[in-house]
């Protein structure tokens, strides 16, 4: 793997629900593991992750969840000024989720590939990378 990856939301709970791209999202794992550089991992989409797990399996499952995430070779990144001015401009020009926009943000400024398969990312177009691990 010589890329960096910045996974989505969808692309982490895929991973724990055993869904349709958590084979993707495992090799992504197993190459970062190799070669020593983490996947990124917004924070606010980390929150993403905290919630829908707390949502489905309490609240105990959920820092369990967080705690085993912290395990993986994933960093998870701060949100700062230029992340967020940047998902500010995404969010006017492409009218997806501001959320997501942090997730696009964040791999724009890291020269990164995103990991997704959250179809209202398909509104950035041909030219923002992005691996599909799973077409909705």
């Amino acid at each position: 793997m010589n890329r960096t990856y910045v996974l989505d939301a969808n692309a982490v709970l895929d991973l724990l629900a055993n869904g349709p791209g958590a084979d993707r999202v495992e090799l992504l794992l197993k190459d970062a593991a190799r070669v020593g550089a983490p996947l990124l991992v917004s924070v606010v989409n980390l929150g993403e992750v905290f919630y829908h797990s707390w949502q489905r399996h309490g609240e105990e499952s959920a820092r369990q969840t967080l705690a085993d995430l912290s395990r993986l070779p994933i960093q998870f990144v701060p949100v700062d000024l230029p992340q967020v001015l940047k998902a500010g401009e995404l969010k006017a020009l492409h009218k997806i989720p501001y959320v997501d926009c942090l997730a696009a943000a964040l791999a724009t400024l890291s020269q990164a590939t995103l990991v997704t398969s959250d179809h209202d990312f398909e509104k950035l177009g041909r030219h923002f990378p992005v691996l599909w691990i799973a077409r909705p």
